[in-house]
């Protein structure tokens, strides 16, 4: 397993020793209910040197949660593995989200799904491993799909399926000289 996919599958504890973690305090309306205390949390990825921010709520515990959620996706969209494409596994850890579709691919074949739902915990791994395969195509939806087995429209489904995902995939196809996708 390559160094990101360890830091996308590792526990939080795990994460975290690799982060410095500095709380602050948000800002935003003030009044009463002006939070007085630092609960926003920035995590900073010592290794790759990534950052998020956790902000939302008035719990520190909660910030920190959601700012691990944040760095898992940063690290998703901004680490690249190399994939061949003409040889592709897909890793064993998501491939249970690649799953038969009623449709036929070519010479009979059956045609892959895939389906992830956006709360899974292997939402980002399952959105790094496209990103890495999208790359390897040169940012060519219809290359990138015939690797995984999968329909053209369901991997341009996937990558739109969150605006972070779909950045980084746009990202890629001008990284190529490619148009945005629609």
């Amino acid at each position: 397993m390559n160094q990101r996919d360890q830091w996308l599958f590792c526990e939080e504890a795990a994460l975290l020793k690799n982060c410095r973690v500095d709380a602050y305090k948000s800002s935003g309306p003030g009044g009463q209910r002006k939070n007085k205390v630092a609960t926003a949390i920035r995590l900073v990825h010592k290794p790759s040197g990534i950052s998020a921010q956790g902000q939302e709520t008035r719990s520190q515990a909660r910030n920190k949660t959601l700012a691990l959620r944040n760095l898992r996706m940063h690290i998703a969209c901004a680490c690249r593995t190399t994939q061949d494409i003409e040889h592709l596994l897909i890793p064993d850890q998501i491939a249970e989200y690649f799953k038969p579709s009623k449709q036929q691919g070519p010479k009979g074949q059956a045609k892959i799904r895939l389906a992830i739902p956006g709360g899974n915990w292997c939402f980002w791994p399952t959105a790094a491993f496209a990103l890495d395969v999208f790359d390897a195509a040169e940012g060519q939806l219809s290359s990138a799909a015939q690797a995984m087995n999968i329909s053209t429209a369901n991997l341009a489904s996937f990558l739109r399926s969150h605006r972070n995902l779909l950045a980084a995939a746009q990202a890629i196809r001008q990284a190529h000289g490619h148009s945005p996708l629609h």
